[in-house]
């Protein structure tokens, strides 16, 4: 297949080509101009951005679609992606055409401009990778999305390059080498389009060793503008905290979108764990790793960050979302950043200072910390909970897939509940006795094997941000690891599930009031959007090793997913007329 492939590829550029369009059906493209974006939550029709807002909240005013008629919800057309697995994009919309990307395993990034109604593909863009790409890469062979800006789609490749194409032809605008994929850097992100630039984080470093940044390209040229290290060199701030080089090859991953918030122009990202993930070769706290950093939009400087817990030696990271809100606490109305993690507590920040104002635990199973300290915000770690290299394994809870992990929260503003896909996970884990850095090559140092001490793995939660409290929850056999939550207008809140369902909740009392099985796992957040008065929901099927093998591990109730096919597919629903 790989041959046939290849042959196929004969006599094309590297850096990409271009797929003849079909005729254009009713969709046409609208500039994306920065007060589009800005104003993206007055806009209930498109889906512009990542989040669709640059709160993060992923919630659509769209109401037509409710408790009462959701059960005529059918499909309407779908597309082939042309991969199977790893299919973890977000379709974006604007003024009926869809943008979609999808990876083809480490041989190509692809490109897609369909019409959203009929689902014509408007047209393809492919650009063909190295073949040389190895080490983590190939097991996160996948690509979340693209960003829109003005007559111009932007997308992160697996071989650390950012792509502007011309959003009416798919024609190659300019493309940006940002790092040396040689050194394990890649793009899974979609990047965030903010403020005349194009920003993106490096995939990788947390698992292969080198230092993560990240960096922001001028959207007119491909320019770089600024670059921001997660892990600081010798002389700056927070390098004390790595002993001897360890620096050099710390990881700090910047694996999701950052969020945004205008008025402050701060920009919000979430950063990953230190590598390698044995704390006996890097002692201390390991800044920024496990972090969150709000940087100046314009230079990119640090303006304040916030480690969330030192020294990781679990794969517990923080690269998540920050939910943007404004709480009432003491009757004061206080911007804040909100953040479920992995660890299994969430945390809110002042979002213009850092300064901590609340945290609790939600997850069920948790055995390295035992709760969080409510004056100054920090993990209150169980002893004994730090492996030894060479050590027999440890029950450790949560997993390294956290008691949430890529699945996206969602915050619907008239529930004022926050909706969370997780899962109930533990794992035995141990450090291997020696790790050698490798250029390129993975620099983990770790074995586990996943397990759920729970008949029921998987959960979705809505939580109340000001009062911290689990309002309901709903419990599924497999565990959510990916896709996402939706929530709308309508009173509903979509997920994708592992087992290949895609079901509608009721936003207020978390019963089911749809279902569909699409034939493959959802490993891609829902979006909606509305086309002629008619609203509709897109769904990206997906799978590979991480969602089937790895999550699985050796627990029996669970080896059923493994038998699940792999998808590639896009599906897009709307009401039976």
């Amino acid at each position: 297949m790989r041959t046939f492939l290849r042959a196929c590829f004969v006599g094309v550029m590297i850096w990409g080509l271009v797929v003849p369009a079909l005729p254009a059906g009713a969709a046409e493209w609208i500039d994306v101009t920065d007060a589009r974006l800005l104003d993206a939550d007055k806009d209930p029709n498109n889906w512009l951005t990542y989040y669709r807002t640059y709160n993060g909240w992923r919630f659509s005013p769209l109401a037509q679609i409710t408790p009462q008629n959701v059960k005529r919800l059918t499909p309407k057309w779908m597309l082939s992606l042309g991969e199977a697995g790893n299919q973890q994009t977000t379709p974006l919309v604007n003024n009926g055409t869809m943008i979609v990307t999808s990876p083809l395993g480490t041989e190509m990034n692809r490109v897609y401009a369909v019409d959203a109604v009929s689902g014509k593909v408007l047209w393809k863009h492919e650009t063909k990778l190295p073949e040389e790409l190895s080490g983590l890469v190939k097991i996160l062979s996948m690509n979340r999305g693209s960003a829109l800006y003005k007559d111009r789609v932007f997308f992160g490749t697996m071989d650390a390059r950012v792509v502007a194409l011309n959003a009416k032809t798919g024609a190659i605008v300019w493309q940006t080498q940002v790092a040396d994929w040689r050194d394990g850097y890649f793009f899974t992100m979609a990047p965030l389009a903010a403020a005349g630039k194009i920003l993106v984080g490096t995939s990788g470093p947390g698992e292969m060793g080198p230092r993560g940044y990240i960096v922001a390209l001028e959207a007119e040229s491909g320019r770089e503008l600024w670059r921001t290290y997660t892990i600081p060199a010798p002389g700056e701030p927070g390098s004390d905290t790595w002993p001897g080089e360890t620096w050099k090859y710390g990881g700090g991953a910047v694996w999701l979108t950052g969020t945004y918030d205008p008025q402050a122009k701060l920009v919000y990202f979430g950063v990953g764990n230190p590598a390698p993930w044995d704390w006996n070769l890097r002692k201390g706290d390991n800044l920024y790793t496990n972090s969150v950093l709000a940087l100046d939009i314009d230079s990119g400087a640090i303006k304040w960050f916030r480690q969330y817990h030192p020294n990781d030696t679990w794969d517990l990271d923080t690269p998540h979302e920050h939910l943007l809100l404004t709480i009432n606490k003491g009757g004061q109305m206080i911007p804040v950043t909100f953040q479920p993690q992995k660890t299994g507590f969430y945390f809110t920040l002042d979002r213009t200072t850092g300064k901590f104002v609340q945290a609790k635990k939600f997850g069920k199973n948790i055995n390295v910390w035992s709760d969080v300290d409510p004056e100054t915000g920090k993990l209150i770690e169980n002893p004994g909970m730090r492996p030894m290299a060479g050590a027999p394994p440890m029950n450790i809870c949560p997993s390294i897939f956290g008691s949430r992990n890529w699945a996206h929260a969602s915050y619907n503003p008239k529930t004022g509940l926050v909706y969370l896909p997780g899962m109930e996970m533990c794992n035995k884990y141990s450090i291997a006795k020696e790790i050698v850095y490798k250029r390129g090559a993975l620099y983990i140092g770790a074995d586990f094997t996943a397990y759920s001490p729970e008949e029921q793995a998987g959960v979705v939660r809505a939580i109340d941000p000001v009062n911290q409290k689990t309002v309901w929850e709903w419990w599924t056999k497999a565990p959510i690891q990916a896709g996402g939550a939706l929530s709308t207008g309508g009173g509903l809140v979509f997920v994708g599930l592992q087992d290949g369902r895609v079901v509608a909740l009721n936003a207020t009392s978390g019963k089911q009031a749809w279902e569909f099985q699409v034939g493959a796992p959802v490993t891609a957040p829902p979006v909606t959007f509305s086309v002629g008065g008619k609203q509709y929901l897109a769904v990206v099927t997906g799978g590979g090793k991480i969602t089937g093998d790895l999550l699985v591990g050796d627990d029996p109730k669970l080896q059923y997913l493994k038998n699940l096919p792999v998808g590639g597919t896009l599906t897009v629903f709307g009401l039976f007329e």
